[in-house]
C-alpha cells in the first residue's frame, strides 16, 4: 500500500512540475507604417505581417505644420490598443534636384517609417 501511494505521489509530482515547464515563445509578427511626405502630398501606407500593402492619401483641414503626424499618431495608437508596439523609428528628409528646372528649388522627400511588432 505504501508503495502505491509513493508511486502514485511521484506521478502526480511529475505531472505538476511539467505544468510549469516553459513552452515555446510564440512567433513574433512585424509590420510597417510609413509616412511619405513629396510636394506636400502625405501618404500614409501600411504593410501588414502577411505582406498586404495599403495606402491612405492624408486630408485634414488642420492648419499647422504638424497636422499629418498628428493623424500618423492616431493611427498609431488605434494599433497599440490591437496589441501592436512600435520596436523601431526611422526618419529620413531627401532632396533632390529638379535639373530641367534649376532656379526651382529641390524636391524634398521626408519619410517616416514605424517597424511594429506583436508577439
Amino acid at each position: 500500500m505504501k508503495n502505491i501511494l509513493l508511486l502514485a505521489g511521484l506521478l502526480l509530482a511529475a505531472l505538476g512540475s511539467w505544468a510549469f515547464y516553459p513552452k515555446a515563445a510564440a512567433t513574433p509578427e512585424y509590420m510597417q507604417l510609413s509616412l511619405y511626405s513629396s510636394a506636400g502630398k502625405p501618404t500614409l501606407v501600411m504593410i501588414s505581417p502577411t505582406g498586404e500593402v495599403t495606402q491612405e492619401k492624408l486630408l485634414t483641414k488642420t492648419k499647422g505644420e504638424y497636422k499629418y503626424q498628428a493623424q500618423l499618431l492616431v493611427k498609431l495608437n488605434e494599433l497599440r490598443g490591437l496589441g501592436w508596439q512600435v520596436v523601431e523609428m526611422q526618419q529620413t528628409e531627401t532632396s533632390t534636384p529638379d535639373l530641367q528646372h534649376p532656379l526651382l528649388g529641390p524636391d524634398v522627400v521626408s519619410t517616416a517609417t514605424y517597424l511594429l511588432e506583436r508577439r
